[in-house]
């Protein structure tokens, strides 16, 4: 039985729903008959930390000890299980140890090995170590389309997305948008967005847009017909996880960047087995309100 072990690492951490995603994960996919994987032998840390000097050796010798996080999960399964699925697959490594990067971590770039435009952009933020070697994605962009296309605002036919901000999250949006057929109009934010946007690629102001974000925060009306609220921990808003109202909470956004994160980078073998973006979001906020004691 593989060993797994996962930490989100950043600048504050410890109110990161990323611990919880990944232990739901993992059992959903025992749950689902995954040979290899297991709740029982996988760990989630947090680790505080503004520069990458010794997140990694934090990895190496990870508590044994599970946590109330596991004893919450584990009440999940039971209170709603789901079928066990048709389909057989097993997870091969002896191992995995997985970093979710957040700010100020995810602006870094180290000598790691790629697997798609993140370094260009600058916007790494999952890791899969691997012996001395690391390799690193970024899954802002990917993730945003995945909420955006469910809630019926994707980018299909040039559809524009309004968005503040030129941070590394904003840039793998910005970009992923414009690859998916879409057009984006910035409005000017605290840093300019590089590498730039083509010049087909950018709308005009006055446009209505189908998505709006605005990643500094400044609060302002974006003139869009839905809005993605980029804060994870923002639990005041649509606690019930609704992708059918004006407002998109941003724990959406997190769910659809962890699972995109195991399908291109950490466990890609298993991509057919993963939990859909929208029984995950349940179980996340089932699983809040019972360690809210709600």
């Amino acid at each position: 039985m593989a060993r797994l072990v996962h930490a989100v690492a950043g600048r504050p951490v410890a109110a990161s729903a990323s611990p919880l995603l990944f232990l739901l994960t993992v059992a959903r996919l025992e749950e689902a008959g995954v040979e290899g994987i297991a709740l029982e032998h996988s760990r989630a840390l947090r680790i505080e930390a503004t520069t990458m000097e010794g997140v990694f050796e934090q990895m190496t010798e990870p508590p044994l000890a599970k946590g109330g996080l596991h004893d919450a999960v584990q009440t999940r399964l039971v209170q709603s299980p789901r079928p066990r699925s048709a389909a057989t697959s097993s997870f091969h490594a002896k191992e995995g140890r997985w970093l979710s990067l957040t700010s100020p971590l995810k602006h870094l770039i180290g000598d790691w090995d790629c697997v798609d435009d993140a370094h260009a952009l600058l916007s790494v933020n999952a890791l899969r170590l691997q012996g001395d070697q690391v390799r690193s994605a970024g899954t802002d962009g990917a993730g945003v389309l995945a909420v955006a296309r469910l809630a019926g605002c994707g980018p299909n036919g040039g559809a524009i997305l309004r968005m503040r901000g030129g941070g590394g999250a904003a840039r793998s949006v910005a970009h992923a948008w414009v690859n998916a057929g879409g057009r984006v109009h910035l409005i000017e934010g605290r840093r300019p967005l590089t590498p730039a946007l083509p010049e087909s690629a950018l709308a005009g102001s006055a446009e209505q847009a189908a998505l709006g974000i605005d990643f500094d925060g400044e609060g302002g009306a974006l003139n869009a017909s839905k809005h993605l609220i980029p804060a994870y921990q923002n639990k005041a808003v649509h606690a019930e996880g609704s992708l059918d109202e004006t407002l998109i909470d941003g724990r959406w956004m997190l769910v659809a960047q962890h699972l995109e994160a195991w399908r291109i980078l950490w466990a890609p073998e298993l991509q057919a087995m993963l939990p859909s973006i929208l029984d995950l979001m349940e179980d996340l906020v089932a699983v809040e309100a019972l360690l809210d004691g709600r």
